[in-house]
């Protein structure tokens, strides 16, 4: 047969993508399953407050999105995160947008800071809660970037239910 491209290789690597939140702290996990089962990426996460929660559901995702910007939120949003020295840009460098939720404006996103940030914290500036989003640390944002370059069709589970943390099929 044909090989393969390496784009298709890299993007199957991941199975689906899983967020489980607690609703009280508005914080959470973010898992990158693999087709084996194994968690590839495994991280922390903000999600919407009281006022704007995060949906939860089963999506699909769509596409990446770099350097996003937005006249909402004044001056941390509207710089594209690679034209600021210390990223700060509210977005982070990648954001992933879903079909079932594009046109509520809802995304998985990095954060402010630069791309080693490995925290959520730098947001809290601004906003200790999102305003629906997943935010992720930059350096698990745009390691999910690296897993799944071609992220269309990717399932993508949000959840307030801690029984769906998926096990680690990678460990014994």
């Amino acid at each position: 047969g044909l090989p393969i491209p390496a784009g298709k290789l890299t993007a199957n690597r991941v199975q689906r993508v899983i967020v489980v939140y607690n609703p009280d702290t508005s914080t959470g996990q973010v898992f990158v399953v693999g087709h084996d089962g194994t968690i590839l990426l495994h991280g922390d996460v903000v999600v919407g407050g009281k006022d704007s929660p995060t949906p939860t559901g089963t999506y699909h995702a769509l596409r990446w999105e770099s350097n996003h910007v937005s006249k909402k939120y004044g001056t941390y949003a509207n710089t594209p995160w690679d034209k600021s020295p210390l990223g700060l840009n509210a977005f982070g460098p990648y954001q992933l947008h879903l079909k079932e939720l594009e046109n509520r404006g809802i995304y998985l996103h990095g954060t402010m800071g630069p791309s080693w940030n490995p925290f959520t914290a730098l947001n809290s500036l601004l906003s200790p809660t999102s305003h629906g989003c997943v935010r992720m640390s930059n350096r698990v944002d745009i390691s999910l970037h690296d897993l799944m370059p071609n992220p269309a069709g990717i399932e993508v589970k949000i959840s307030a239910d801690k029984k769906d943390i998926p096990p680690d099929k990678g460990k014994p």
